[in-house]
Protein backbone atom coordinates (compact mmCIF):
# COMPACT_ATOMS: atom_id res chain seq x y z
CA UNK A 1 0.00 0.00 0.00
CA UNK A 2 3.34 2.80 0.53
CA UNK A 3 4.43 1.46 -2.30
CA UNK A 4 1.13 3.29 -4.05
CA UNK A 5 1.40 6.22 -2.46
CA UNK A 6 5.00 6.46 -3.19
CA UNK A 7 4.36 5.71 -6.65
CA UNK A 8 1.32 8.54 -6.89
CA UNK A 9 3.74 11.18 -5.32
CA UNK A 10 6.57 10.55 -7.90
CA UNK A 11 3.90 10.41 -10.31
CA UNK A 12 2.25 14.03 -9.16
CA UNK A 13 5.88 15.11 -8.40
CA UNK A 14 7.13 14.93 -11.92
CA UNK A 15 3.56 16.35 -13.64
CA UNK A 16 4.39 19.53 -11.36
CA UNK A 17 8.19 19.24 -12.48
CA UNK A 18 7.02 19.23 -16.11
CA UNK A 19 4.38 22.32 -15.42
CA UNK A 20 7.19 24.35 -14.08
CA UNK A 21 9.64 23.39 -16.38
CA UNK A 22 7.43 24.80 -19.48
CA UNK A 23 6.37 27.88 -17.56
CA UNK A 24 9.91 28.56 -16.89
CA UNK A 25 11.07 27.91 -20.49
CA UNK A 26 7.85 30.17 -21.78
CA UNK A 27 9.58 32.63 -19.18
CA UNK A 28 13.20 32.38 -20.36
CA UNK A 29 11.80 32.83 -24.04
CA UNK A 30 9.99 36.15 -23.18
CA UNK A 31 13.11 37.19 -21.66
CA UNK A 32 14.93 36.75 -24.42
CA UNK A 33 12.59 38.30 -26.86
CA UNK A 34 12.52 41.44 -24.00
CA UNK A 35 16.42 41.83 -23.97
CA UNK A 36 15.99 42.21 -27.91
CA UNK A 37 13.61 44.64 -27.55
CA UNK A 38 15.38 46.58 -24.90
CA UNK A 39 18.78 46.52 -26.88
CA UNK A 40 16.86 47.59 -29.79
CA UNK A 41 15.38 50.49 -28.30
CA UNK A 42 18.49 51.42 -26.35
CA UNK A 43 20.46 51.89 -30.16
CA UNK A 44 17.20 53.56 -31.88
CA UNK A 45 17.49 55.90 -28.75
CA UNK A 46 21.43 56.23 -28.58
CA UNK A 47 21.47 55.66 -25.21
CA UNK A 48 25.00 53.47 -25.56
CA UNK A 49 26.77 55.83 -23.36
CA UNK A 50 26.60 53.63 -20.51
CA UNK A 51 29.90 52.93 -19.28
CA UNK A 52 29.68 50.00 -17.46
CA UNK A 53 27.24 48.46 -19.53
CA UNK A 54 30.06 48.91 -22.97
CA UNK A 55 32.60 47.71 -20.13
CA UNK A 56 30.46 44.52 -19.15
CA UNK A 57 30.14 44.27 -22.83
CA UNK A 58 34.01 44.37 -23.76
CA UNK A 59 34.26 41.78 -21.18
CA UNK A 60 31.91 39.37 -22.51
CA UNK A 61 33.40 39.61 -26.19
CA UNK A 62 36.75 39.33 -24.60
CA UNK A 63 36.06 36.01 -22.66
CA UNK A 64 34.28 34.53 -26.16
CA UNK A 65 37.34 35.31 -27.97
CA UNK A 66 39.45 32.82 -25.15
CA UNK A 67 36.79 30.28 -26.12
CA UNK A 68 37.44 27.44 -28.61
CA UNK A 69 35.56 26.37 -31.17
CA UNK A 70 33.03 23.78 -29.65
CA UNK A 71 32.84 25.80 -26.99
CA UNK A 72 31.85 28.51 -28.94
CA UNK A 73 29.32 26.60 -30.72
CA UNK A 74 27.39 25.73 -27.89
CA UNK A 75 27.02 28.89 -26.79
CA UNK A 76 25.65 30.04 -29.69
CA UNK A 77 23.29 27.63 -29.79
CA UNK A 78 22.21 28.18 -26.30
CA UNK A 79 21.28 31.48 -27.28
CA UNK A 80 19.81 31.16 -30.63
CA UNK A 81 16.22 29.62 -30.33
CA UNK A 82 15.71 28.65 -33.91
CA UNK A 83 17.97 25.67 -35.35
CA UNK A 84 21.40 26.55 -37.00
CA UNK A 85 22.86 24.80 -40.55
CA UNK A 86 26.58 24.52 -40.25
CA UNK A 87 26.81 27.19 -42.67
CA UNK A 88 24.61 30.15 -40.59
CA UNK A 89 26.83 28.88 -37.38
CA UNK A 90 30.34 29.10 -39.31
CA UNK A 91 28.94 32.67 -40.16
CA UNK A 92 27.62 33.42 -36.43
CA UNK A 93 31.46 31.87 -35.26
CA UNK A 94 32.93 34.53 -37.28
CA UNK A 95 30.34 37.44 -36.15
CA UNK A 96 31.80 36.35 -33.11
CA UNK A 97 35.59 37.13 -33.90
CA UNK A 98 36.26 33.36 -33.64
CA UNK A 99 39.60 32.55 -36.08
CA UNK A 100 38.32 30.39 -38.24
CA UNK A 101 41.39 30.50 -40.46
CA UNK A 102 43.60 28.21 -38.76
CA UNK A 103 41.55 25.28 -39.85
CA UNK A 104 42.21 24.55 -43.85
CA UNK A 105 38.18 23.57 -44.00
CA UNK A 106 36.57 25.32 -41.08
CA UNK A 107 33.36 23.75 -42.54
CA UNK A 108 34.70 20.42 -41.94
CA UNK A 109 35.16 21.45 -38.39
CA UNK A 110 32.49 22.51 -37.21
CA UNK A 111 30.64 19.42 -38.71
CA UNK A 112 33.17 17.21 -36.77
CA UNK A 113 31.98 19.33 -33.48
CA UNK A 114 28.36 19.31 -34.42
CA UNK A 115 28.42 15.29 -34.61
CA UNK A 116 29.90 15.59 -31.19
CA UNK A 117 27.37 17.34 -29.71
CA UNK A 118 24.79 15.57 -30.97
CA UNK A 119 26.23 11.99 -29.69
CA UNK A 120 26.47 13.87 -26.52
CA UNK A 121 23.29 14.49 -26.40
CA UNK A 122 23.62 18.05 -26.26
CA UNK A 123 22.50 19.65 -29.73
CA UNK A 124 19.21 17.56 -31.27
CA UNK A 125 19.37 17.32 -35.28
CA UNK A 126 16.43 18.77 -37.36
CA UNK A 127 16.10 17.70 -40.59
CA UNK A 128 15.88 20.69 -43.23
CA UNK A 129 14.30 21.00 -47.33
CA UNK A 130 16.70 19.27 -49.94
CA UNK A 131 18.65 16.51 -47.14
CA UNK A 132 19.84 19.32 -45.08
CA UNK A 133 20.35 19.70 -41.39
CA UNK A 134 20.34 22.22 -38.99
CA UNK A 135 20.84 21.84 -35.43
CA UNK A 136 19.46 22.96 -32.17
CA UNK A 137 20.40 23.26 -28.09
CA UNK A 138 18.71 20.32 -26.05
CA UNK A 139 17.84 22.48 -22.90
CA UNK A 140 17.51 20.84 -19.52
CA UNK A 141 13.82 21.44 -20.37
CA UNK A 142 13.42 19.48 -23.07
CA UNK A 143 15.62 16.61 -21.62
CA UNK A 144 13.10 16.34 -18.66
CA UNK A 145 10.02 16.43 -20.52
CA UNK A 146 11.75 14.04 -22.54
CA UNK A 147 12.73 11.49 -19.44
CA UNK A 148 8.74 12.59 -18.11
CA UNK A 149 7.23 11.09 -21.13
CA UNK A 150 8.81 8.07 -20.91
CA UNK A 151 8.60 7.41 -17.38
CA UNK A 152 4.19 7.87 -18.60
CA UNK A 153 4.66 4.84 -20.96
CA UNK A 154 3.36 1.65 -19.31
CA UNK A 155 5.99 -0.93 -17.74
CA UNK A 156 6.27 -4.31 -19.27
CA UNK A 157 5.64 -6.91 -16.75
CA UNK A 158 7.13 -10.50 -16.94
CA UNK A 159 3.85 -12.54 -16.55
CA UNK A 160 3.92 -14.49 -13.30
CA UNK A 161 5.22 -11.12 -11.68
CA UNK A 162 3.65 -9.24 -8.93
CA UNK A 163 4.01 -5.39 -8.12
CA UNK A 164 4.34 -5.38 -4.18
CA UNK A 165 2.30 -3.28 -2.59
Amino acid sequence: MATTKYRRALYEAKQDLARCLVERQKIDRKVARLQTVVSDLENLCGELEHKSFVTGVERVIKANLKLGITEMTRVILKQTFFPLTATQLQEKLVTEKLQLSRYANPLAVIHTVLKRLVKSGEVRVIPQAHGKKAYQWVTTTDKLLTELRQGDQPVQRSPGVKEGK
